[in-house]
């Protein structure tokens, strides 16, 4: 498509060309001046005038020189890596991780402060200490970070920038996250979300769960939660609450033919403290449950442990798979990673008993820093958009 033809204003069309070069250029680049005019349609005068105002505007930059085989080595243009940068940040009860990514998505510094859980301290203070600490090591000042996203475990109101309900994270119920970092980004574009829902675009994106446009990330660590993505994009629900199903009433086993069964709440079956006590029930031992479990997984052993948990889990799932009818499930969290293929082979046997559609039930595929690098990605996502929408003339370049 020759994007010089289309309908309207002159600096519209100068937007939309730049745009499409910058795109083209993050994702395919370094490329020549001639690529780039064969994928846009327009001039070499044009593109090289383009070329010129995305140079003096900082967005992009020379890359050394492509060999031909004839005629002189035509030269390559980049995007510039420093034109943007983004922070990432994941809160939970064992700390904060932060990293700080260019545009590219390269990451660039990262920085973990570990605190105990249940652990009382100030957290603007703490947060705001992590932010100069991963600005510092990057090289920018923190005033650079075009976009921050800042993930915590619990109910998120996205709109007022709260942890509405964090039952892990008192330090953090009701601080305005926003306006404090307002004094040290010196802006307000900071997104807080969910972690499970950026694990679950981080399991989208470099995943188990990379080209599925439905799927349910079931997570089981420090708590027990659901992250669903239809059609590609994040279910969130009439109040932010999708995906939270530590409250669902299941029973807490299969019932045989004329017996009563108690039901419970999915929560209190897979809690870190249901977890710990149905490992020593069955005699797993490590250095702790996510240590025990993995242990366990390897071998064939321990049939009966992973039995239980297989029904715990699936029976947290079965109503979310029979309503949403998913193409896929992810096991994550530090337990479902550790169960691996053994919980995921379980599950699959007990849904396979249910009357439902049977979706591939899969282990996660993302390390532990999943949050935060789910956090950096929905950062880049914004930052990127506002660069490329902006483009030349957002930087004053006539």
């Amino acid at each position: 498509m020759e994007i010089q033809t289309l309908s309207g204003s002159p600096r519209l069309l100068r937007n939309l060309n730049e745009r499409a070069v910058l795109k083209r250029l993050l994702s395919e680049g370094p490329l020549t001046r001639m690529e780039l005019e064969a994928f846009t349609g327009l001039s070499k005068p044009a593109m090289s005038e383009l070329l010129r105002r995305l140079e003096a505007a900082s967005l992009i930059r020379r890359d050394g020189e492509k060999a031909g085989s004839f005629g002189p080595k035509a030269g390559l243009w980049c995007i510039e890596p420093a034109s943007a940068f983004v922070g990432g940040i994941d809160v939970s009860v064992h700390g904060i991780r932060a990293a700080v990514a260019d545009v590219t998505g390269r990451t660039i510094a990262v920085s973990n402060r570990h605190c105990e859980p249940g652990e009382r301290y100030d957290a603007q203070e703490r947060l705001i200490a992590v932010i100069d600490d991963v600005a510092r090591q990057a090289g920018i000042s923190p005033l650079e970070i075009d976009q921050l996203v800042v993930g915590l475990p619990g109910i998120v109101d996205t709109e007022s920038g709260n942890l509405r309900k964090g039952q892990q994270l008192p330090n953090w119920q009701g601080f305005h996250i926003p306006e404090a970092l307002e004094s040290v980004a010196g802006h307000r574009r900071v997104i807080i979300e969910n972690d499970v829902n950026l694990v679950a675009l981080e399991e989208m994106s470099a995943g188990a769960a990379q080209g599925v446009q439905s799927f349910i990330l079931f997570w089981i660590g420090d708590g027990v939660g659901a992250g669903a993505v239809v059609g590609g994009k994040l279910l969130r629900g009439y109040t932010g609450m999708a995906g939270e199903l530590g409250g669902t009433m299941v029973p807490d086993r299969m019932a045989r033919p004329g017996e009563m069964v108690r039901m419970a709440l999915l929560e209190e079956l897979l809690s870190p403290a249901a977890i710990a006590e149905l490992m020593a029930a069955h005699g797993l031992e490590g250095e702790d449950s996510a240590d025990a479990i993995a242990k366990a997984a390897t071998g064939g052993g321990h049939a009966a442990f992973f039995a239980d948990l297989s029904y715990r889990v699936a029976a947290g799932l079965a109503g979310a798979i029979g309503i949403l009818d998913p193409e896929m499930v992810v096991l994550g969290g530090a337990i479902g990673h550790a169960a691996g293929r053994r919980l995921s082979r379980g599950v699959t046997s007990v849904l396979t008993t249910l009357p439902i559609a049977l979706p591939q039930i899969v282990p996660s595929a993302v390390g532990v820093d999943a949050v935060r690098a789910g956090a950096v990605e929905l950062a880049l996502d914004h930052a990127r958009e506002r660069l490329f929408a902006g483009g030349s003339a957002a930087r004053g370049q006539p």
